[in-house]
C-alpha cells in the first residue's frame, strides 16, 4: 500500500490529538505534489478540510462578530487556504495555526470595518429621524407618507437587497417596519425574524436606508 492510500485510509479512523498536527502535514505534502486542479489534490483538499472542522480547533472569532460576518470570514479563508496551500511552511507552526491566523486577520478586517459603520451611525441615525419627522402621521394630511409607503410597497429593487441567506429580510420589508405606521424598534424586529438586532440595523444602514435617503431627495422632501 503506498503512503497516499494509507494515509486516505487512516482517514476513517479517529485520529489522536497528538497525531492530528502531524496527519495534517502529511496531507499537505501529498496534495502538494499533485498538480492544482487535478482530482487527487482535491481529494486530499476534502480530506484536509473535513479533518480540520472536525477538529474543533477553527477559531471562533469575537462575540461581538454575527454569525453572518463569521460564516463570510470563514469562507473566505477556506478557499484562499486551497488556493495558497503551496506557501504552508512546517516550520512556522501547525497547519491550523497558520489557518487559524488568517482567519483571524479577516475577521479583523471585518472587525473594523463594523467599528467604522458605528463611528458613523449616529449621522445616519440623525438623518433617518429627520426624514421621518417630516413624515406627517396618519390621520392628518398624508400625501407624503403615502408616497414613500407606495414606492417602497412597489419597488422590485429593494425585495431584491436581502440578508445574506435570509431573502424574506429585505430592505422593502425593513423599511415598512421601521416607518409609520409599524415604526418597530430593531429589538422588536429581530424577535420577529430570529436575527441578531446589529446584524439587522447594520445591514439596514448600508443598503435600505441609502434608498430611502434617495428617494427622499429625489422627490423634493429633503433638503439635498
Amino acid at each position: 500500500m503506498s503512503v497516499e492510500e494509507q494515509m486516505t485510509s487512516s482517514m476513517n479512523q479517529n485520529i489522536e490529538p497528538e497525531d492530528l498536527h502531524q496527519k495534517l502535514r502529511e496531507i499537505v505534502a501529498a496534495a502538494c505534489e499533485h498538480p492544482p486542479g487535478s482530482l487527487r489534490r482535491q481529494q486530499l483538499l476534502n480530506q484536509l478540510v473535513y479533518q480540520m472542522q472536525q477538529s474543533g480547533k477553527i477559531w471562533r472569532g469575537w462575540a461581538s462578530l454575527s454569525d453572518e460576518d463569521y460564516e463570510d470570514a470563514l469562507q473566505q479563508t477556506w478557499l484562499w487556504f486551497c488556493q495558497n496551500l503551496s506557501q504552508y511552511n512546517s516550520e512556522k507552526g501547525s497547519v491550523i495555526n497558520w489557518f487559524n491566523i488568517h482567519l483571524k486577520g479577516r475577521l479583523l478586517d471585518i472587525h473594523r470595518r463594523i467599528a467604522q459603520q458605528q463611528a458613523t451611525r449616529v449621522t445616519y441615525f440623525d438623518q433617518e429621524l429627520d426624514f421621518i419627522d417630516n413624515l406627517p402621521a396618519l390621520g392628518k394630511a398624508q400625501p407624503i407618507l403615502e408616497e414613500t409607503l407606495e414606492w417602497i410597497k412597489t419597488q422590485g429593487t429593494l425585495r431584491s437587497l436581502h440578508l445574506c441567506s435570509c431573502p424574506q429580510i429585505n430592505c422593502q420589508v425593513l423599511l415598512l417596519r421601521r416607518l409609520p405606521p409599524e415604526e418597530k424598534t430593531w429589538h422588536e424586529i429581530a424577535r420577529e425574524f430570529g436575527v441578531a438586532a446589529v446584524t439587522l440595523s447594520s445591514f439596514y444602514r448600508r443598503k435600505c436606508f441609502p434608498c430611502l435617503l434617495a428617494f427622499g431627495k429625489l422627490q423634493g422632501y429633503i433638503d439635498t
